[in-house]
């Protein structure tokens, strides 16, 4: 039996059983039982799930970018090249292995359901989301329900957590942060700005933890009129730079919470004639391929985007081939790249 002879037996259009197969909600409830009866009497099994039964593995795992529009103009981080060595080695770690990766991107909140049916209806073997907010209720929900799933930039608060429950990766953020704020403080800066990233993203809750966390173990007092937030856009680090120039108080340094905030710092500053690092210093975050080509060339933190996409992928494949539910919380190390946007800060006055 297949789907067009369910539609046929229950007075229905083969498009409404894929409806109620897939579980939307625009179906009436009285047309969902007459084609659930059907597909229950029947013992009628739709195509994924067949596969399973017959024997054969699923061998498809789900990479969800998350980037839901936060803004009105939208956040533009899916473009960014944040994103394309993480899923270039998930897709290539995935192929060696015999595996399919389905690329979806997440930009409206109900793409979030056409993400919970290929999990229910075991369209792929397991997902890997990145992008996303901390504690994302639909990917909570995903997990909760026992499915396999990687999440990169994750908090786990303690064991009882629910994302204790699956595999979540993080850079060292915190760390990260702490580190390019005290190289900013033994150049001799105290008046360090800090551009945020999206304050519902915990790589952006632990990078301004680590940059108020180096100013306090130097005992600078942390002064909030130096902290602008941004969404990890260029465009909302090009805003925030011109909002800290424009301050009586201006900083000699700024911490941007990643590389491509950095570049519309830069942009800012080359428009309001600061010279860069003469004028002001600059780090970044992420190490995107860009930063080294950048006149100057940016001082970063470099994440090893490539070893957590493979990471995510190769343990998902694992947990998949083994027929377990494996559970792991990876804290990935970051490292200082020294380039040539920063210098000694010599103050005049």
């Amino acid at each position: 039996m297949n789907s067009w002879d369910v539609a046929k037996i229950a007075g229905v259009s083969r498009s409404t059983v894929s409806r109620v197969i897939n579980h939307y909600d625009n179906v009436p409830q009285e047309t969902k039982e007459k084609v659930e009866k059907v597909i229950k009497k029947y013992n009628y099994v739709p195509h994924a799930s067949a596969r399973m039964l017959a024997g054969k593995k699923n061998r498809t795992l789900g990479l969800f970018i998350i980037d839901t529009k936060t803004t009105r103009e939208g956040n533009k981080m899916a473009t960014s090249s944040y994103f394309s060595p993480f899923t270039n080695v998930t897709v290539d770690t995935a192929n060696k292995q015999k595996y399919n990766v389905l690329i979806s991107l997440v930009s409206r909140e109900k793409d979030f359901d056409n993400i919970k049916r290929l999990f229910y209806n075991e369209s792929i073997c397991g997902g890997i989301f990145i992008g996303g907010g901390n504690y994302e209720p639909v990917v909570k929900e995903i997990v909760e329900t026992g499915f396999k799933v990687a999440v990169v930039g994750q908090e786990v608060k303690n064991d009882q957590d629910i994302f204790s429950k699956c595999i979540v990766i993080n850079d060292d953020s915190l760390e990260g942060a702490y580190k390019a704020t005290k190289y900013l403080i033994n150049l001799g800066h105290k008046k360090i700005a800090h551009i945020t990233g999206d304050m519902h993203q915990f790589t952006a809750i632990q990078r301004l933890a680590g940059y108020k966390k180096a100013l306090n173990d130097s005992g600078i007092i942390v002064d909030n009129h130096l902290i602008e937030k941004g969404n990890f856009t260029q465009e909302s680090g090009y805003k925030a730079a011109k909002k800290l120039m424009l301050k009586k108080q201006k900083p000699s340094a700024v911490f941007v919470a990643n590389d491509s905030m950095a570049i519309g710092v830069i942009q800012a500053a080359n428009e309001m004639n600061i010279k860069i690092p003469d004028d002001l210093s600059i780090i970044g975050f992420d190490d995107i391929e860009l930063a080294g080509y950048l006149q100057p060339a940016l001082t970063t933190v470099h994440v090893a985007m490539y070893q957590m996409a493979s990471i995510a992928a190769s343990t998902l494949i694992k947990s998949n081939d083994d027929n377990t539910k494996y559970y792991a919380n990876y804290k990935i190390p970051v490292k200082l790249i020294e380039r040539s946007s920063c210098k000694i800060f010599n103050d005049v006055n």
